[in-house]
């Protein structure tokens, strides 16, 4: 059903659930996605999942015993935001290009995608209703 100025609301509405369906696969995959860096010596080995929580440290041979508490502590967190900035760069790779211009990724991956769409759905409706009213009384 077209309106006179050729703009098809359910069609819209379709593209914009279409769109919508995508995103919802991408968050899904995301959800599954680690980052992981290693020292460049090998001995520290950190793994994170997509939001950046450590699932696993591993520590390699003996060679950590040797090291002065602090500068053990200092890699194994060098190392564990190195997966980190993986783990998210990985993540806004699943992303680029399915969320519309302006929304921007989100910081810490929570956003109501739900309350998103939805919200677009009725601002367009409101646009097109606007539009016929306006439409009615140029005649």
């Amino acid at each position: 059903m077209s309106n006179p100025q050729g703009f098809d609301l359910e069609h819209a509405i379709a593209d914009l659930r279409a769109e919508q369906a995508r995103i919802k696969e991408a968050t899904e995959h995301m959800a599954s996605l680690t980052g992981s860096a290693m020292s460049k010596d090998r001995m520290i080995t950190a793994t994170v999942d997509s939001r950046g929580r450590l699932v696993d440290l591993t520590l390699e041979g003996t060679r950590y015993r040797k090291l002065a508490p602090a500068e053990l502590t200092k890699r194994i967190v060098d190392i564990v935001r190195e997966a980190q900035e993986d783990a998210a760069r990985t993540a806004a790779s699943t992303l680029t290009g399915l969320l519309p211009d302006g929304l921007g990724m989100p910081v810490n991956g929570d956003f109501d995608m739900e309350a998103m769409f939805d919200a677009a759905v009725t601002t367009a409706r409101a646009t097109a209703e606007t539009k016929r009213e306006g439409a009615g009384s140029d005649g």
